[in-house]
């Protein structure tokens, strides 16, 4: 399945983490599901995590690189540093909901 990251010849990223962030303690999936999308994309050049809060959504706001994986991954993914290298990464914001259920502690 494509999540149509790249398109109109940039990368999208988005510019902050969303609000259940899979890379916080709001994350709505286990920290073992967590692990195994980094295991699946780290050493895989050009693989990414998209934002989770970016996909599937009815107002049909585009796909995007999740935050919380660029900030940990990005400077060891060598298509991403290209991508940086030529200015074609674009910083999206986050969407204003979420798709996912608001956390218990949140207002």
């Amino acid at each position: 399945m494509s999540h149509d990251i790249f398109r109109d010849g940039q990368v999208h990223v988005l510019s902050e983490k969303c609000a259940t962030c899979i890379f916080t303690k709001h994350r709505p999936v286990e920290g073992d599901r967590v692990a195994q999308m980094v295991r699946d994309t780290k050493d895989d050049p050009g693989a990414t995590v998209p934002c989770h809060s970016t996909l599937y959504r009815p107002d049909k706001q585009e796909n995007a690189i999740c935050r919380g994986w660029y900030d940990r991954f990005a400077e060891q993914d060598e298509v991403l540093r290209l991508a940086h290298s030529h200015g074609i990464i674009t910083f999206d914001p986050p969407p204003t909901d979420s798709v996912w259920p608001k956390p218990k502690d949140s207002a």
